[in-house]
């Protein structure tokens, strides 16, 4: 706010020629103002409603089975369990469907370049009003492994870029490796298991890596909002 508050005051300086410098600033300023405004609204909500821990349990964990290696005859892992909710905090009526949200930090037309660098694959990702990316269905693995002709990177490559927002590198963009990938997982005592997964690379060549440490579990998603799967770990740079 301070720092459009003093491009205002030197805009007033200017001559008439800046007549449209200072009609944005006061743009700017309107949306801040009406952000702020929004904001304060939504912390008085999180003081009320979620300060004391107890209210933030939604549930309970009542089937969480170890980790399966090499599953059935698609060969990928599997993590999952089931969850009880708590039907007095969550039901129908306030119940918001899975969805990554976008934010703010990526301004909007950089992130639908990212997520569609080829003008063919504009209709692929199309960016939400609200901010959240509804996530729905799952990418076959047969588009994973060949993709459509019509998702193209700049250099006119076949590639599935995908998003995910992790707890610790928060909202990336990447790409998906065509190639198959296998891991061979060795327990105490045991032989050695051998599981599918799907590597996601950077974004291009100058971008950082898709993922860092604190991102395991993070959902990844296509521009459609598919799931391709949920981060299981990384290979650094």
């Amino acid at each position: 706010m301070e720092q459009l508050e003093r491009r205002l005051t030197y805009t007033e300086q200017m001559d008439e020629d800046a007549e449209a410098e200072r009609n944005h600033v006061l743009l700017k300023l309107e949306e801040a103002r009406n952000a702020i405004e929004t904001l304060k609204k939504f912390l008085a909500d999180i003081s009320r409603d979620w300060k004391n821990r107890e209210n933030r349990v939604l549930g309970y964990v009542v089937l969480s089975p170890p980790i399966s290696i090499g599953v059935e005859e698609e060969g990928f892992a599997e993590d999952w369990a089931v969850i009880e909710i708590d039907d007095s905090k969550v039901d129908s009526t306030n119940f918001v469907r899975n969805g990554i949200d976008l934010g703010i930090t990526i301004p909007v037309v950089k992130l639908t370049t990212w997520m569609s660098p080829h003008p063919i694959n504009l209709s692929l990702f199309k960016y939400p009003g609200d901010h959240i990316l509804k996530c729905y269905g799952t990418i076959p693995d047969e588009e994973i492994w060949k993709p459509s002709s019509k998702r193209l990177d700049r250099d006119n490559h076949l590639c599935i870029m995908v998003i995910k927002r992790g707890y610790a590198s928060d909202l990336t963009v990447g790409r998906l490796n065509t190639t198959r990938s296998f891991t061979k997982v060795y327990s105490m005592g045991q032989p050695g298991q051998m599981s599918r997964e799907v590597t996601v690379l950077p974004r291009n060549s100058k971008s950082s890596a898709f993922s860092e440490p604190g991102d395991s579990g993070s959902a990844v998603v296509d521009g459609r909002g598919r799931i391709v799967g949920l981060l299981t770990g990384g290979a650094g740079d």
